[in-house]
Protein backbone atom coordinates (compact mmCIF):
# COMPACT_ATOMS: atom_id res chain seq x y z
CA UNK A 1 0.00 0.00 0.00
CA UNK A 2 0.87 3.69 -0.45
CA UNK A 3 2.50 6.12 1.35
CA UNK A 4 1.75 9.47 1.47
CA UNK A 5 4.32 12.26 3.32
CA UNK A 6 2.19 15.22 4.45
CA UNK A 7 3.85 18.58 6.02
CA UNK A 8 1.79 20.38 8.49
CA UNK A 9 2.94 23.83 9.76
CA UNK A 10 0.38 25.13 12.43
CA UNK A 11 2.17 25.47 16.48
CA UNK A 12 -0.25 23.37 18.33
CA UNK A 13 -1.40 19.41 18.01
CA UNK A 14 -4.52 20.73 16.26
CA UNK A 15 -2.33 20.32 13.24
CA UNK A 16 -3.02 16.22 13.39
CA UNK A 17 -6.70 16.81 13.46
CA UNK A 18 -7.97 13.03 13.38
CA UNK A 19 -4.78 11.92 13.49
CA UNK A 20 -4.12 12.95 17.14
CA UNK A 21 -5.56 9.76 18.29
CA UNK A 22 -3.11 7.77 16.33
CA UNK A 23 0.29 9.34 17.12
CA UNK A 24 -0.43 8.83 20.57
CA UNK A 25 -1.03 5.20 19.98
CA UNK A 26 2.22 5.31 18.15
CA UNK A 27 3.74 7.05 21.12
CA UNK A 28 2.69 4.57 23.52
CA UNK A 29 3.74 1.86 21.55
CA UNK A 30 7.39 3.63 22.17
CA UNK A 31 6.58 3.61 25.70
CA UNK A 32 7.10 7.27 26.00
CA UNK A 33 5.11 10.19 27.16
CA UNK A 34 7.34 12.60 25.21
CA UNK A 35 6.42 11.54 22.17
CA UNK A 36 2.67 12.10 22.80
CA UNK A 37 1.15 15.56 21.48
CA UNK A 38 0.30 16.29 25.17
CA UNK A 39 4.11 16.31 25.91
CA UNK A 40 4.51 17.98 22.94
CA UNK A 41 2.09 20.80 22.89
CA UNK A 42 3.72 21.68 26.11
CA UNK A 43 7.02 21.73 24.94
CA UNK A 44 6.16 23.75 21.96
CA UNK A 45 4.20 26.12 23.06
CA UNK A 46 7.60 26.64 26.01
CA UNK A 47 10.15 26.51 24.38
CA UNK A 48 9.23 26.38 20.26
CA UNK A 49 11.15 28.41 18.01
CA UNK A 50 10.93 28.91 13.76
CA UNK A 51 8.64 27.00 12.19
CA UNK A 52 6.91 23.89 13.67
CA UNK A 53 7.52 21.09 11.13
CA UNK A 54 5.34 18.12 11.54
CA UNK A 55 5.79 15.40 8.89
CA UNK A 56 3.41 12.41 9.06
CA UNK A 57 3.32 9.48 6.87
CA UNK A 58 0.15 8.01 6.01
CA UNK A 59 -1.18 5.31 3.69
CA UNK A 60 -3.89 5.55 1.31
CA UNK A 61 -7.05 5.56 3.92
CA UNK A 62 -5.21 8.05 5.80
CA UNK A 63 -4.01 6.18 8.55
CA UNK A 64 -0.48 7.50 10.39
CA UNK A 65 2.41 5.33 9.48
CA UNK A 66 4.76 7.16 11.06
CA UNK A 67 5.18 10.95 12.39
CA UNK A 68 7.73 13.17 13.39
CA UNK A 69 7.66 17.34 15.10
CA UNK A 70 10.50 19.19 13.97
CA UNK A 71 12.12 22.85 14.00
CA UNK A 72 12.43 24.73 10.68
CA UNK A 73 14.44 28.11 10.99
CA UNK A 74 17.51 29.71 8.36
CA UNK A 75 17.81 26.36 6.42
CA UNK A 76 17.71 24.40 9.77
CA UNK A 77 15.56 21.27 11.28
CA UNK A 78 16.20 20.48 14.65
CA UNK A 79 14.31 17.87 17.14
CA UNK A 80 11.08 19.87 18.95
CA UNK A 81 13.47 19.21 22.26
CA UNK A 82 15.87 20.39 24.94
CA UNK A 83 17.12 19.30 28.16
CA UNK A 84 13.89 18.60 29.38
CA UNK A 85 12.93 16.15 27.13
CA UNK A 86 13.14 12.74 28.16
CA UNK A 87 12.99 10.98 24.22
CA UNK A 88 12.77 12.91 21.18
CA UNK A 89 12.20 10.06 18.27
CA UNK A 90 9.73 9.75 15.06
CA UNK A 91 6.45 7.49 16.01
CA UNK A 92 5.89 5.06 13.64
CA UNK A 93 4.01 1.31 13.32
CA UNK A 94 7.31 -0.09 11.64
CA UNK A 95 10.83 -0.18 10.93
CA UNK A 96 9.91 0.69 7.13
CA UNK A 97 7.65 3.77 7.84
CA UNK A 98 10.38 4.95 10.45
CA UNK A 99 13.50 4.94 7.39
CA UNK A 100 10.92 6.35 4.87
CA UNK A 101 10.37 9.08 7.31
CA UNK A 102 13.63 9.99 7.86
CA UNK A 103 14.11 9.83 4.03
CA UNK A 104 12.09 12.18 3.72
CA UNK A 105 13.30 14.30 6.60
CA UNK A 106 17.15 14.11 4.43
CA UNK A 107 15.20 15.00 1.32
CA UNK A 108 13.97 19.02 2.67
CA UNK A 109 17.57 19.91 1.79
CA UNK A 110 18.24 21.79 5.16
CA UNK A 111 21.76 22.63 5.79
CA UNK A 112 21.86 22.02 9.07
CA UNK A 113 20.00 18.76 11.23
CA UNK A 114 20.31 18.76 14.40
CA UNK A 115 18.59 15.56 16.30
CA UNK A 116 18.58 15.14 20.64
CA UNK A 117 17.17 12.74 23.22
CA UNK A 118 16.88 10.11 21.14
CA UNK A 119 17.02 6.58 22.33
CA UNK A 120 21.06 5.60 21.02
CA UNK A 121 19.17 1.96 19.86
CA UNK A 122 16.79 4.29 17.09
CA UNK A 123 19.58 6.67 15.89
CA UNK A 124 20.46 4.05 13.64
CA UNK A 125 18.08 4.68 10.53
CA UNK A 126 18.31 8.87 11.12
CA UNK A 127 21.76 8.18 10.77
CA UNK A 128 21.65 6.15 7.95
CA UNK A 129 19.38 7.77 5.42
CA UNK A 130 21.14 11.11 6.65
CA UNK A 131 24.26 9.85 5.26
CA UNK A 132 22.76 8.46 1.99
CA UNK A 133 21.69 12.14 1.25
CA UNK A 134 25.13 13.55 1.25
CA UNK A 135 25.13 14.57 5.15
CA UNK A 136 27.95 14.67 7.28
CA UNK A 137 27.05 13.47 10.28
CA UNK A 138 28.19 13.15 13.53
CA UNK A 139 26.35 10.84 16.35
CA UNK A 140 26.88 12.07 20.20
CA UNK A 141 26.46 9.64 22.77
CA UNK A 142 25.00 10.64 25.96
CA UNK A 143 22.95 10.90 28.94
CA UNK A 144 23.59 7.94 29.44
CA UNK A 145 20.26 7.41 31.87
CA UNK A 146 19.79 4.94 34.71
CA UNK A 147 17.31 2.33 34.31
CA UNK A 148 15.41 0.24 36.73
CA UNK A 149 13.59 -2.49 36.18
CA UNK A 150 11.21 -3.38 38.95
CA UNK A 151 10.10 -6.70 40.12
CA UNK A 152 6.50 -7.25 41.58
CA UNK A 153 7.54 -6.04 45.46
CA UNK A 154 9.34 -3.56 46.98
CA UNK A 155 10.43 -6.05 49.35
CA UNK A 156 11.82 -7.88 45.94
CA UNK A 157 13.57 -4.32 45.37
CA UNK A 158 14.93 -3.85 48.49
CA UNK A 159 16.51 -7.17 48.75
CA UNK A 160 18.35 -6.81 45.39
CA UNK A 161 19.61 -3.35 46.64
CA UNK A 162 23.38 -3.09 48.28
CA UNK A 163 23.32 -3.74 51.95
CA UNK A 164 24.78 -0.29 53.22
CA UNK A 165 21.58 1.10 50.43
CA UNK A 166 19.33 -0.63 53.00
CA UNK A 167 20.81 -0.06 56.15
CA UNK A 168 20.84 3.87 55.32
CA UNK A 169 17.54 3.92 54.15
CA UNK A 170 15.96 2.36 57.80
CA UNK A 171 18.45 4.99 59.39
CA UNK A 172 17.53 7.94 57.77
CA UNK A 173 13.57 6.86 57.90
CA UNK A 174 14.17 6.59 61.64
CA UNK A 175 15.63 9.75 61.88
CA UNK A 176 12.98 11.24 60.41
CA UNK A 177 10.39 9.56 61.92
CA UNK A 178 12.12 11.03 65.25
CA UNK A 179 12.33 13.99 64.19
CA UNK A 180 8.20 14.74 63.58
CA UNK A 181 5.66 12.87 62.11
CA UNK A 182 7.06 11.58 58.59
CA UNK A 183 4.46 11.18 55.82
CA UNK A 184 4.32 10.47 52.10
CA UNK A 185 1.67 11.27 49.91
CA UNK A 186 0.80 11.08 45.69
CA UNK A 187 -0.85 13.85 44.14
CA UNK A 188 -2.41 12.74 40.78
CA UNK A 189 -4.86 15.30 40.20
CA UNK A 190 -7.67 17.03 42.27
CA UNK A 191 -8.82 20.25 43.76
CA UNK A 192 -5.06 20.44 45.64
CA UNK A 193 -3.16 19.77 42.63
CA UNK A 194 -2.27 23.73 42.26
CA UNK A 195 -1.03 24.31 45.49
CA UNK A 196 0.72 21.26 45.56
CA UNK A 197 2.45 22.08 42.40
CA UNK A 198 3.43 25.37 43.74
CA UNK A 199 4.93 23.60 47.02
CA UNK A 200 7.10 21.38 45.06
CA UNK A 201 8.13 24.31 42.58
CA UNK A 202 8.69 26.81 45.55
CA UNK A 203 10.56 23.84 47.39
CA UNK A 204 12.84 22.81 44.32
CA UNK A 205 13.59 26.88 43.93
CA UNK A 206 15.13 27.01 47.42
CA UNK A 207 18.03 25.15 47.34
CA UNK A 208 20.97 25.23 45.33
CA UNK A 209 18.85 25.12 41.95
CA UNK A 210 17.37 28.79 42.89
CA UNK A 211 20.74 30.01 43.57
CA UNK A 212 22.49 28.60 40.38
CA UNK A 213 19.39 29.92 38.34
CA UNK A 214 18.38 26.04 36.90
CA UNK A 215 15.54 25.68 39.34
CA UNK A 216 12.34 25.35 36.89
CA UNK A 217 10.45 28.65 38.56
CA UNK A 218 14.12 30.44 37.14
CA UNK A 219 13.08 30.35 33.52
CA UNK A 220 9.30 31.48 32.58
CA UNK A 221 9.48 29.34 29.69
CA UNK A 222 10.44 26.25 31.94
CA UNK A 223 7.66 27.46 34.24
CA UNK A 224 5.15 27.36 31.66
CA UNK A 225 6.37 23.54 30.61
CA UNK A 226 5.96 22.12 33.59
CA UNK A 227 2.82 23.66 34.51
CA UNK A 228 1.59 23.30 31.11
CA UNK A 229 2.52 19.19 30.72
CA UNK A 230 1.52 18.56 34.57
CA UNK A 231 -2.43 19.63 33.97
CA UNK A 232 -2.47 17.58 30.26
CA UNK A 233 -0.85 14.50 32.72
CA UNK A 234 -3.01 15.15 35.79
CA UNK A 235 -6.12 14.64 32.61
CA UNK A 236 -4.43 11.77 31.18
CA UNK A 237 -3.76 9.83 34.55
CA UNK A 238 -0.35 10.10 34.21
CA UNK A 239 0.89 12.75 36.61
CA UNK A 240 2.68 11.16 39.60
CA UNK A 241 3.45 14.19 42.13
CA UNK A 242 5.24 12.59 45.27
CA UNK A 243 5.52 14.85 48.61
CA UNK A 244 7.21 13.44 51.58
CA UNK A 245 6.19 15.85 54.59
CA UNK A 246 7.20 16.02 58.15
CA UNK A 247 4.79 17.74 60.63
CA UNK A 248 2.93 18.80 57.71
CA UNK A 249 5.57 20.87 55.60
CA UNK A 250 7.17 19.58 52.45
CA UNK A 251 10.86 18.22 52.89
CA UNK A 252 11.23 16.59 49.58
CA UNK A 253 9.17 15.86 46.69
CA UNK A 254 8.96 14.73 43.11
CA UNK A 255 7.62 15.15 39.78
CA UNK A 256 6.87 11.58 37.87
CA UNK A 257 4.96 10.21 34.85
CA UNK A 258 3.38 7.02 34.97
CA UNK A 259 3.20 5.79 31.34
CA UNK A 260 1.50 2.55 30.73
CA UNK A 261 3.89 0.34 32.73
CA UNK A 262 6.63 2.54 32.99
CA UNK A 263 7.30 5.98 35.26
CA UNK A 264 9.39 8.32 34.41
CA UNK A 265 11.37 10.71 37.00
CA UNK A 266 10.96 13.91 35.27
CA UNK A 267 12.25 16.14 38.47
CA UNK A 268 12.84 16.03 41.92
CA UNK A 269 13.99 17.81 45.57
CA UNK A 270 14.48 18.04 48.54
CA UNK A 271 14.75 20.74 52.14
CA UNK A 272 18.72 21.22 52.54
CA UNK A 273 18.02 22.16 55.51
CA UNK A 274 16.78 18.77 56.58
CA UNK A 275 19.79 17.57 53.93
CA UNK A 276 21.47 15.41 56.82
CA UNK A 277 18.15 13.34 57.26
CA UNK A 278 18.39 12.72 53.67
CA UNK A 279 14.61 13.21 52.58
CA UNK A 280 15.51 12.64 48.88
CA UNK A 281 16.60 8.96 49.48
CA UNK A 282 13.35 8.18 51.71
CA UNK A 283 10.55 9.88 49.12
CA UNK A 284 12.61 8.00 46.43
CA UNK A 285 12.01 5.00 48.14
CA UNK A 286 8.33 5.90 48.84
CA UNK A 287 7.91 7.04 44.71
CA UNK A 288 9.61 3.38 43.87
CA UNK A 289 7.14 1.78 46.64
CA UNK A 290 3.88 3.36 45.01
CA UNK A 291 4.96 2.84 41.44
CA UNK A 292 5.17 -0.56 42.60
CA UNK A 293 2.15 -0.93 44.31
CA UNK A 294 0.21 0.56 41.00
CA UNK A 295 1.94 -2.24 38.75
CA UNK A 296 4.65 -0.37 37.00
CA UNK A 297 7.60 -2.52 35.63
CA UNK A 298 10.44 -0.06 35.25
CA UNK A 299 11.84 3.48 36.34
CA UNK A 300 13.62 6.06 34.06
CA UNK A 301 15.42 8.05 35.89
CA UNK A 302 16.60 10.45 32.89
CA UNK A 303 19.45 12.73 32.61
CA UNK A 304 23.03 11.65 34.14
CA UNK A 305 23.89 9.00 36.17
CA UNK A 306 24.44 10.57 39.82
CA UNK A 307 25.01 8.83 42.51
CA UNK A 308 21.64 8.91 43.96
CA UNK A 309 20.59 7.14 41.11
CA UNK A 310 23.25 4.73 40.49
CA UNK A 311 23.16 3.18 44.06
CA UNK A 312 19.59 2.06 42.56
CA UNK A 313 20.74 0.52 39.58
CA UNK A 314 23.67 -0.29 36.58
CA UNK A 315 21.57 -0.24 34.22
CA UNK A 316 21.54 2.49 31.43
CA UNK A 317 19.15 3.31 28.73
CA UNK A 318 21.15 6.13 26.60
CA UNK A 319 20.61 9.16 24.26
CA UNK A 320 22.23 10.28 21.61
CA UNK A 321 22.59 13.78 19.53
CA UNK A 322 22.67 13.59 15.82
CA UNK A 323 24.99 16.51 14.33
CA UNK A 324 24.50 16.43 10.28
CA UNK A 325 25.72 18.94 7.77
CA UNK A 326 25.56 19.35 3.96
CA UNK A 327 26.61 21.70 1.06
CA UNK A 328 27.72 25.48 2.70
CA UNK A 329 27.57 24.35 6.32
CA UNK A 330 30.23 21.13 5.85
CA UNK A 331 32.58 23.68 8.14
CA UNK A 332 29.95 23.07 11.18
CA UNK A 333 31.26 19.59 11.06
CA UNK A 334 34.93 19.79 10.67
CA UNK A 335 34.33 22.52 13.76
CA UNK A 336 32.32 19.66 15.87
CA UNK A 337 34.29 17.20 14.39
CA UNK A 338 37.93 18.61 15.28
CA UNK A 339 38.07 22.01 16.27
CA UNK A 340 35.75 22.05 19.15
CA UNK A 341 37.47 19.04 20.78
CA UNK A 342 41.02 20.72 20.77
CA UNK A 343 39.32 23.95 21.94
CA UNK A 344 37.99 21.94 25.19
CA UNK A 345 41.09 20.14 25.60
CA UNK A 346 42.86 23.75 25.78
CA UNK A 347 40.44 25.20 28.20
CA UNK A 348 40.40 21.90 30.75
CA UNK A 349 44.13 22.46 30.51
CA UNK A 350 43.99 26.10 31.53
CA UNK A 351 41.49 25.23 34.28
CA UNK A 352 43.53 22.56 35.65
CA UNK A 353 46.49 24.84 35.83
CA UNK A 354 44.44 27.95 37.52
CA UNK A 355 43.41 25.59 40.00
CA UNK A 356 47.21 23.79 40.76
Amino acid sequence: MGRTLTQLTARTCQALGPLAGEWDQLARDAESPFLTSAWLRSWWSAFGSGEPLWLVLCDAAGSLHAGVLLSRSHGRLAAAANVHSGDWDAVSRDDAARAQLWDALAALGARRVHLQAMPLAGTRAARDELQRAGYRVQEVPGPFCPWLALPPSFDELLAGASSGLRQQLRRRRRGLEQAGELAFRQVRGGPTLDADLETFLALEASGWKGRSGTAILSRPATTWLYRQFAAAASQEGWLRLGILELDGRAIAASYDCAFDDSAYMLKTTFSEAHARLSPGLVLLSEVLRSLIDEGARSYDFLGDPDTYKTRWTAERHPRAQIFAYRGSARGGYVYRRSVRPRLKAVQNQLRARRRS
